[in-house]
């Protein structure tokens, strides 16, 4: 039996394709919710089933990621003790908590399987801790599906097991792709975006790296680039002081569920963001993206000509969204859980 986590909505938006293909093929699996975000599973219930298991009081105001790791660690503990059925344990991308859960299943022998594998930066600290993380889950895992070939090569060149590698591509492309063709477009998002015309660009800013200096002074340059441009603004709950620090003629919108970015993406004129996921979700809208980070893991955004890494220069980037647009080939993928059902099969 599959035993299939999540705790974050970038974790469920692209594992929650994987659990269709699951119940589809009637594969036998269980799934945990490990809790970071509580309300989670409820803008997602019409997705996926009732986790099986929920990780209670695992989040907490300004806690380290000590305290985060060993809460996850003995929470997940008793569960497989008493689960002897679990044969493996499917953890997606690089959050503490699929590297915790990942070690706790190392110490029980109970084999990984890690969804969205060999990402790097080459780079420890950026993003911290997510860097650090994935190259510990590629230690520990025993199955590696990798979203691009240039993920495949991180791993090969790390002394990985090439048996365990496969190229399967990155399930943001079902992800994506399942919303935009079965879903409406919400009718709040309809109203706003026919007032300005669909004429937009859509910014979210919110890594650990770039709080503090760095933060204010691209907010500095949204709100002058607000006098000649339409932005719409998606805020971060650990960054409020943005809804003071931006100006009025910025749309600034609490965080949306995943239907209503998904065609607040289509519908832009591009995107701003120093967010990993959006690298991603740009390319299968086909929308140009300039990405305000250092580095990044996801080359493939930036060599299609789709995105452009700008650390947090945006004003002298914005003409990167005039010039012509990249290769319409999207380096992601297609109908990657088909190949990762196939595979595990």
């Amino acid at each position: 039996m599959y035993l299939i986590c999540y705790g974050t909505r970038p974790e469920i938006i692209k594992l929650f394709p994987l659990i269709k293909k699951f119940k589809e093929n009637k594969r036998k699996f269980k799934t945990l919710f490990s809790g970071q975000h509580k309300d989670l599973y409820e803008k997602f219930k019409d997705l996926i089933p009732k986790p099986d298991y929920i990780l209670n009081n695992i989040m907490e105001h300004n806690q380290t990621l000590n305290k985060l790791c060993s809460k996850i660690l003995l929470a997940i503990d008793n569960i497989l003790l008493n689960e002897k059925e679990i044969k493996y344990i499917i953890v997606q991308g690089d959050t503490t908590t699929a590297y915790s859960i990942a070690l706790s299943a190392f110490h029980h022998k109970i084999k990984v399987i890690h969804l969205e594998a060999g990402l790097r930066t080459h780079n420890k600290l950026s993003p911290y801790p997510e860097e650090m993380n994935r190259c510990l889950i590629s230690k520990i895992a025993n199955i590696h599906l990798c979203p691009t070939s240039i993920s495949v090569k991180n791993l090969i060149n790390e002394g990985i097991n090439n048996n365990n590698i496969y190229l399967v591509g990155n399930t943001v492309v079902d992800s994506f792709n399942y919303i935009y063709n079965n879903s409406k477009i919400p009718k709040n998002i309809y109203n706003l975006i026919k007032n300005i015309k669909n004429n937009y660009y859509l910014v979210t800013l919110h890594r650990r790296e770039n709080r503090g200096e760095k933060m204010f002074n691209m907010w500095k340059q949204l709100n002058n680039l607000s006098e000649k441009y339409n932005i719409i603004y998606i805020t971060h709950p650990s960054l409020q002081e943005s809804k003071d620090y931006l100006n009025n003629k910025i749309i600034k919108l609490d965080p949306q569920d995943y239907i209503s970015m998904i065609f607040l993406i289509k519908n832009s004129k591009g995107i701003i963001t120093d967010s990993g996921g959006l690298q991603e979700e740009s390319v299968c809208a086909k929308k140009k993206v300039l990405i305000c980070r250092d580095t990044t893991e996801r080359p493939e955004t930036i060599d299609s000509k789709w995105g452009k890494l700008i650390n947090t220069n945006i004003i002298n980037n914005i003409n990167f969204f005039k010039e012509k647009a990249g290769n319409l080939v999207n380096p992601y993928g297609e109908n990657v859980c088909d190949k990762i059902i196939k595979i595990l099969k």
